[in-house]
């Protein structure tokens, strides 16, 4: 009964590892999603027209 305690023991501690490295993998893929969803939302504010903004010395986007 020893014998099938540790193997079970054994499994238990893989699960929980490989739980540990997908739970690892998803929060890196979240994030690259979250940076390149702000870059994507960047740039569509970026993509203005140029005669949408009027330059003054105190604030360089100020609306026209």
């Amino acid at each position: 009964m020893s014998g099938l305690y540790e193997v079970a023991t054994w499994m238990v501690y893989a699960i929980a590892a490989i739980m540990m490295l997908v739970a690892t993998a998803a929060a890196i893929l979240a994030g690259l999603a979250l940076r390149l969803a702000a870059e994507f939302l960047r740039e569509l504010g970026d993509g203005r027209e140029d005669g949408d903004t009027e330059h003054t010395e105190n604030n360089p986007r100020s609306p026209a």
